[in-house]
Parts: structure tokens; sequence; C-alpha cells
């Protein structure tokens, strides 16, 4: 455990930040590349020609719910975090305990919300009526997953706030290999649909949820380790958690809340439109989870940091972290740039209506998009950085303004005109909500920097003070 604290909040910090957001990116990476193996699975050997347009009509839905969990998630990272960095043991246990109590209500919660009002929701967006069944199905069946998907996150929170950055890679890297084996088990020797796609997710979240909860049970002697026995809740911590977590879990929604509506109105354009929007995102998504690693490490480093009281090591953190995703986002996206064309063709069968058309679609949304995605990434890493601080407010407010409102807007005003009526002219307001939120970002993040400063210098002196006292 010391080991661990020790690669945090002393030595360079550049490289370590680099290999404690490698494992992050992996997870997330595996992530996608397991959901991309369902969509292909689906899309190839189903037999189903609107199987694949059913499971990512739901995405949307699918994701409101995933973010705000992962988002109450973050916040026991970011107790967590901070009282690691302190060396407060006796906190850490009881944080971890109430964290995973919260998980699993909170969880079975939202499982059985979203089951409930799966066919309502749908119905809302505007589903197609050829997609609504084979898409109410694949919702139902993914919200008995949404209990293990959530304690999954909260572990997963926890042991990245301590330092341990692989462990949830190995999990999912098992996992999503049990998601992959089941799924063309279902769809090819089972003959199933959306229903074995769906299926195959749900036992693979389940079989990580478990290994999360085993992992942190055997080390119980730790103070990040998990007593079966002693699981409740400490109100006061809680509040604290549902303080930084649930702004952050509302932020996330946001984003989720204006894809809904960006969603409902692409219901709008031909099948042909709505594939190919379908593909350039399931793609496009590996370059967004990699740039998503930093606002967990950004908060990480940040968090146990401002814990330590050093303040250098903050504001080097958020530099670096800035620099790294910034980087990283437009080199992965000039990649999948490039190999676009094979790439997007694994998704369709040779058969595929209108098949170069799609193509030509998904690869126009796809060079708009990825060569501009590393401002998204720079967006979320400040977030992550004020959190880290314990500022969860501002970046929430900054979301509604940014994000929502300029979205909404855009969505209402501008798409429905002639020239901006187009799947790429949908997503112009991209570019425009991450400039505007970065701005207001980095202005709240120097401000809040300042004010942890101040309060780490009184923290410092007024422990100068106690120990001269002591020593007389």
């Amino acid at each position: 455990m010391l080991k661990t604290k020790r690669k945090i909040i002393e030595g360079p910090i550049f490289i370590q930040l680099l290999l404690f957001s490698l494992p992050i990116m992996l997870t997330g990476l595996l992530q996608v590349a397991y959901n991309m193996a369902d969509n292909i699975i689906v899309g190839q050997f189903s037999g189903d020609p609107n199987a694949l347009a059913a499971i990512t009509s739901t995405s949307s839905l699918t994701t409101l719910a995933v973010n705000f969990l992962m988002g109450l998630a973050t916040g026991s990272g970011v107790v967590v975090a901070q009282a690691f960095g302190a060396d407060e043991k006796q906190k850490v246990s009881r944080t971890v305990h109430t964290a995973i109590t919260f998980a699993i209500i909170i969880g079975a919660a939202f499982g059985a919300l979203a089951f409930g009002l799966a066919r309502v929701a749908l119905e809302a967006m505007g589903t197609k009526r050829v997609l609504i069944d084979g898409a109410v199905l694949y919702f139902r069946i993914i919200a008995i997953g949404i209990p293990a998907t959530t304690i999954y996150n909260f572990g997963a929170a926890i042991l990245r706030s301590i330092g341990n950055s692989k462990l949830p890679l190995y999990i999912l890297g098992g996992s999503g290999l049990l998601n992959v084996a089941l799924n063309l088990f279902f769809v090819i020797v089972c003959g199933m649909s959306v229903d074995g796609v769906a299926i195959a997710t749900v036992i693979s979240q389940y079989a990580s949820a478990v290994t999360v909860i085993l992992i942190l049970v055997k080390n119980k002697n730790n103070a990040w380790g998990l007593d079966i026995k002693r699981l409740g809740i400490n109100k006061a911590l809680l509040l604290r958690i549902v303080r930084y977590g649930a702004p952050a879990g509302l932020q996330s929604s946001l984003f989720s809340i204006t894809n809904v509506i960006i969603t409902s109105a692409a219901n709008q354009l031909p099948k042909v439109a709505l594939d190919a929007k379908a593909i350039a995102f399931n793609i496009d998504g590996m370059v967004y989870t990699a740039m998503d690693s930093y606002l967990h490490s950004s908060m990480t480093f940040v968090g146990q940091n401002y814990g330590a009281k050093k303040y250098d090591r903050i504001i080097k953190s958020t530099i670096y972290s800035v620099i790294q995703v910034a980087f990283i986002g437009f080199l992965l996206g000039q990649i999948l740039i490039f190999f676009s064309e094979p790439i997007i063709g694994l998704y369709l069968g040779a058969a595929t209506e209108q098949r170069e058309l799609v193509v030509s679609l998904a690869q126009g949304l796809m060079r708009f998009i990825l060569s501009i995605y590393f401002l998204c990434g720079i967006m979320h890493t400040i977030s992550g950085a004020l959190r880290g601080l314990g500022n969860s407010i501002a970046p929430m407010l900054i979301s509604i303004i940014g994000t929502v409102v300029v979205r909404v807007v855009w969505v209402v005003f501008f798409y429905p005109m002639e020239q901006f009526h187009t799947i790429t002219g949908l997503y112009y307001c991209y570019p425009i909500t991450w400039i505007s939120s970065i701005i207001a970002l980095v202005i709240t993040f120097v401000i809040s920097a300042r004010r942890a400063k101040k309060r780490i210098n009184e923290a410092v002196e007024e422990q100068r003070v106690a120990a001269a006292l002591a020593a007389q």
C-alpha cells in the first residue's frame, strides 16, 4: 500500500501519470473493442437486418443510466483518494464499506427503473417501428445487468483511487473475453439475435462485479479492503460521496441527455444515415474511451496530492494530464481516420443494402469528429482535476450551460435549416460546446487551485505550530 502511495505523491509526475493512465486506457479500449465485437457479430451473423440498428438505438438510454452511476462512483474515488493521500486509514475503510453498500442499493434501483420504463422511453425517443420490439427486448435484458455494472464501477473507482489501475484492466479483460465467447455461442450456435448479445453482456457484467468484490474481500486486512460483515452506510461519508459524485453523475447524464435529444433528431433521417452514425460512433468510442482515462487519472493524482498537501504536484499533474490527453486523442483520431474504410467494412456484410453509401457517410462523420475530438479529452481532464480538488458543482454547471443549452439550441434552431440538415451537420454543435466549456473550466480551475493553495498553506502552518508547541 505504501509503495502505491509513493508513486502518486512522490517522484517524477509525467511518466508516473502515463504509466497510471495506460491501464485505465487499455481497460476502456478493451470495453469498446468488446462492444464493437457485439455489434460486428450481430451484424454479420444474426441474419437480422435490423439487429444492429435496434441495439444502437438504445445506446443513449443505456449510457444515460450507466454514466450517472459511474459519476457517483467517482465520488467515492475522490473521498478515498483524499483520505488515502492523507494516510487516514480508518476513513478509507469506512468509505469503502459505505460505497459498496450504496452501490448495491442504487444499482438495483436503477436496474428496476430501466426495465420498467424501457418501452415508454424508447417510443418517446422516436425509435422506428421496425426496430422498437428488438430495442425494448435488448434494453430490458441489459437493465438486469445495471446492478452488476454499478458494483464493478464503484469497486474499480476504489482500486484506482489508491493508485492501482491494473486490476480493473485484468478484471475487464477476463470478463470481456467471456462476453465475446458467449456472443459467438448465443448468436452463431444458438441462432439468437439482440437477445443473445444482451444475455452475453449481462453474464460478463456479473462476472466482473463478483471478481472485484472478491479482490476487495481478499484484501480486507488493508484499509481499502472489504469485510462483508462490516457492510453498511456511514451517513457523513455517504453525504460526501454524493456531494462529489452526484454532480459528476448529473454532468455525465447531461451529456447523455443531449445525446438522447440528438439521437431523437437523427431518427428522422433515413435508415442508411442511422447505420452510418451507429458505426462511426461505435468506432469513435475508442478515442473517447482512451481520452476519458485521463479524467480518472487527473482526479486520482490531484486528489491524493491534495490530501498530501502538495500544491505544486497538483498543478503539474493537471498540466501534464492535459498535454498527454491532447496528444493521445489527436494521434488515435488520425489513425482511425486513415484506416476508416476497412474498419467500417467489418460492420457490414457484402450484401448490405446501399453499402457504399453507408461507408461514405460513416467516413465523413468520422473525419469531422475525430479531427477535433482531443478537445473533448481536454474538457474531461480538467473536470477530473476539479473533482480531485473536491469541486464537482462547477463542472456540472458548466456542462449545463456549455453543453446542454448549446446542443439543444443547435438541434432546435440550426439543425432544421437545409444547409445543416445532414448527419454531419447535426454534430456541428460538438466543437462549439467543447471549446466554450474548456475556457470556462480553465478559469474555474485557476480559481479553485488558488483556494486550495490557501487551505494547504493554512493546514501546513497549523501543523508547524502544533509541532513547535509539542516540542516545548
